[in-house]
């Protein structure tokens, strides 16, 4: 099916030399609208790509701090078993029977 110049002006009221204009007025106005909002999708993905990479390198780095943090905390809590025995082993042998000979 063809449409000429004679079936649109039957179905519209308004003269196409106005009518066309308008319309590619529209349709430019509209593609123009359509690209601008496409490049911001595509810049706002970019980003949010960059942010969720940025997010799991930072979440990586809390987990090896929190490892070393528990591995060092046990380290310090052996530290200090060994330091009390020690103590006492040192308290028991300062207050046990002193060898000093009468000279």
């Amino acid at each position: 099916m063809t449409t000429t110049t004679s079936t649109i002006t039957s179905e519209f009221l308004t003269p196409p030399r106005i009518l066309i204009p308008k319309l590619l007025r529209s349709r430019d106005a509209w593609k123009a609208k359509a690209t601008t909002r496409k490049a911001e999708r595509k810049a706002l993905q970019i980003r949010v790509r960059g942010l969720s990479a940025s997010r799991d390198r930072h979440r990586e780095h809390a987990d090896s701090l929190a490892d070393e943090l528990q591995k060092l905390q046990l380290q310090l809590d052996h530290t200090r078993q060994q330091r009390d025995q020690l103590q006492a082993r040192l308290d028991a042998a300062a207050s046990g029977p002193s060898c000093v000979s009468a000279g």
